[in-house]
């Protein structure tokens, strides 16, 4: 140890800078290549672990959308009723009365409901699409003649 010291010492002040320069980058640098280049490698990895994950999840909501959909295709909240036999049932369940339906085909209907409850109409256009699985088309809603009231004109189709 004495040996280094009697070298650095005997040394002249540009070799004493340059070889304390040349340590700073040489330190810098194996602090880099042991800790920091880990880390982000670590953190790339991550990155794409996450990016694929993500794109497995949108793989499987695609896929369950198209379970949904399968499902509501095989008529299985009917139990193969009418699509008007569906519409009638579901408005007494909800308290509601038509004034006017216009079935077109199989899988269409148009119906005319006045002066039903909001909320009421909040309700059953929840189950028509959540339960019955139809789908609201067109619907026109209008304000009634009391608060809290609506008169609507709306299109249902089941697929």
């Amino acid at each position: 140890m004495n040996e280094l010291k009697e070298w650095w010492n005997k040394a002249s002040t540009r070799d004493q800078l340059s070889l304390a320069i040349g340590g700073g980058i040489l330190l810098l640098y194996l602090c880099y290549m042991v800790l920091l280049k880990p880390v982000t490698e670590m953190r790339d990895n991550q990155l794409h672990r996450n990016m694929a994950q993500a794109e497995a999840l949108e793989r499987v909501r695609e896929l369950a959308a198209t379970w949904v959909n399968r499902e509501g295709n095989g008529d299985s909240s009917d139990n193969g009723r009418s699509l008007v036999d569906v519409v009638n049932s579901s408005l007494q369940q909800n308290s509601l009365r038509m004034t006017g339906m216009q079935p077109s085909g199989a899988n269409d209907v148009r119906l005319r409901l006045e002066q039903v409850p909001f909320d009421n109409l909040l309700a059953w256009l929840y189950d028509i699409e959540v339960s019955q699985r139809l789908q609201v088309k067109d619907i026109s809603v209008a304000t009634g003649s009391n608060e809290g009231l609506v008169s609507v004109n709306i299109r249902l189709h089941r697929e």
